[in-house]
């Protein structure tokens, strides 16, 4: 299993609205999101860096890393699509990312999303390098929880 990564571009604006319509829906049921105009924030900010998850030549899911000041980093969000679940790829994907920037990470946990909550449990315990895992409260109405900790750079791991 070889999960890989490559930049959502902006000229893939609609492409990548198509998918955050579904995952809205899932994550936060009846939160007035528009994916249209979010994947046109998303594509267009310095700050925030997007990743198609591709396993072989099928695009798997997405990722949005928000970069914060003092070389912090949040997951922001993250999707596996439903017929790629439960196969390891989205493990494989999480410490891809999370490896790819060492340092503090923070990310909220979907309350629409029970079995976000399961993954991230289970997913976040096994990522090479990670310590200081901590929970804490939801950072928006539409999450349970949230987990703060670092990522070992390749040096330290």
């Amino acid at each position: 299993m070889v999960v890989s990564l490559s930049l959502i571009l902006p000229r893939e604006q609609t492409v990548f609205a198509s998918v955050l319509a579904p995952y809205f829906h899932e994550v936060a049921p009846g939160a007035p999101i528009d994916p249209v105009k979010r994947a046109e924030q998303m594509l267009n900010r310095k700050d925030v860096t997007a990743f198609w998850l591709h396993h072989a030549a099928a695009r798997i899911g997405f990722a949005l890393v928000l970069n914060l000041p003092d070389d912090r980093r949040e997951l922001s969000e993250f999707m596996i699509v439903p017929q790629y679940r439960r196969q390891g790829h989205g493990q494989e994907a999480a410490s891809l990312i999370l490896q790819e920037f060492p340092g503090r990470w923070r990310m909220g946990i979907s309350e629409g999303s029970p079995q976000a909550a399961a993954f991230w449990g289970t997913c976040l315990s096994l990522v090479p390098g990670l310590s200081a895992l901590q929970t804490g409260a939801p950072f928006t109405e539409h999450q349970t929880k949230s987990y703060t900790f670092d990522i070992a750079g390749p040096n330290n791991a």
